[in-house]
């Protein structure tokens, strides 16, 4: 009963700090054509509306890579929120709310290619040969660095933008993607010849929170207390599979060759799906 007052009391406080600024700012969208943020832009607008009704939640001025968006958290900084892939190094610089915002799927991945090497995926019989495969991915993601720990050839580019101009020009083989964005990444680019590999999934454990500086711990707790009511209600699931239910069905995962990999850069915690 005190444990419940106290966390109640700090609620309280926390509310009435966050209302003193009212406005909470994340990473804007590289461009009007980005929709990988609408999700969880949705998802963190209907957490503090349950936590903190009172605030406002709105994109940062300037465009940011995924690192200077995190470095951003800093007091004084562009944002006061980020979400991104949990690791031992950032859950030591930042404060993770742990709630997975996508649940299992942060760590799934298949591959966007260009549909005149449909044939060559098909004919891949194992994991092994995969690093035959000229792979791309923005330099700063951790997909990156994990790819390459297991023996793909990664290149690495500085923007997100620039990893499909790669793919139209045959200077990778391909570009693995999350199963949550890449159907909207098909769409846009399927004019040129994008299309998605139909035969493979890459999976490593994985878990994708919101973050925010180690000093705003009023922020953490309030996101904290709004998800945990969502997923207690079921409106994070319902929000989740409004966003990504038919994506993830026409994709389907079921019946695709796994490749299964570790993830050393995942902090010791327990992931709660």
């Amino acid at each position: 009963m005190m444990r419940w007052m106290l966390a109640t009391i700090l609620l309280v406080f926390c509310t009435q700090v966050l209302a003193a600024s009212a406005v909470v700012r994340y990473p804007r969208p590289q461009n009007a054509q980005d929709h990988r943020s609408d999700y969880a832009v949705a998802l963190l607008t209907a957490a503090l509306a349950r936590s903190a009704p009172q605030t406002q939640v709105l994109p940062s001025r300037h465009v940011f890579s995924r690192s200077r968006a995190l470095e951003e958290l800093a007091p004084g900084g562009a944002v006061d929120v980020v979400w991104t892939v949990t690791s031992v190094e950032r859950e030591q610089k930042y404060l993770p709310v742990r709630v997975p915002i996508y649940f299992s799927y942060g760590g799934y991945r298949v591959l966007l290619i260009h549909q005149q090497q449909a044939s060559r995926f098909a004919a891949l019989r194992t994991g092994a040969q995969w690093r035959e495969l000229r792979f791309a991915q923005v330099h700063d993601w951790l997909d990156t660095g994990l790819l390459r720990q297991h023996g793909l050839q990664v290149q690495g580019v500085s923007q997100y933008a620039n990893l499909f101009p790669l793919l139209l020009k045959n200077r990778v083989d391909a570009v693995p993607r999350g199963v949550l964005e890449v159907s909207d990444e098909a769409a846009q680019w399927q004019a040129d010849g994008l299309v998605i590999e139909s035969q493979w999934l890459l999976k490593y454990p994985s878990a994708e929170y919101f973050f925010v500086s180690q000093q705003n711990s009023q922020l953490a707790l309030l996101l904290q207390q709004g998800l945990q009511q969502m997923q207690q209600d079921g409106s994070l699931q319902r929000l989740f599979d409004l966003h990504f239910a038919a994506k993830l069905e026409a994709l389907n995962l079921p019946k695709r060759r796994v490749i299964s990999i570790q993830n050393p850069y995942l902090p010791v915690r327990p992931l709660s799906h």
